[in-house]
């Protein structure tokens, strides 16, 4: 990455890209192959090193089911990308299936599940 540092908005746009290939099961090696890149620039890609050129976005687009909006954040008064929860949720492959089994529950099970992580989530901030 010489001559320049990820911005948040390079990162989160990483993260929605990710969120997308995992949402359709697919291995970076199989969108690299997909678009004509290799696997590692689909890593830079996922990370923020490098950022999307408009043509690459154009073959991801299809490929992945996406509109170009669908990756860029919502900002902040001084330009920093808005962190998207959901969109930080589809960076690990537990995070998409979690988002997918939930959206199939009932609402009632829906709330159970989420009581179940806010105990989680109080007993993990007790302990440290």
């Amino acid at each position: 990455m010489a001559g320049r540092t990820r911005s948040d908005i390079d990162i989160e746009i990483g993260r929605r890209l990710r969120q997308a290939r995992h949402r359709l099961g697919l291995t970076q090696e199989e969108v690299g192959d997909a678009i004509g890149v290799s696997y590692q620039q689909i890593q830079k890609y996922e990370r923020g090193d490098t950022r999307l050129t408009l043509s690459t976005l154009a073959r991801l687009r299809d490929l992945l089911r996406i509109e170009a909006a669908d990756l860029l954040p919502p900002l902040r008064d001084d330009g920093s990308a808005i962190p998207d929860p959901v969109a930080a949720m589809g960076q690990t492959i537990t995070g998409v299936h979690l988002a997918d089994i939930f959206g199939r529950m009932t609402p009632a099970h829906q709330l159970n599940l989420l009581n179940v992580a806010k105990a989680i989530d109080t007993a993990a901030q007790l302990a440290a």
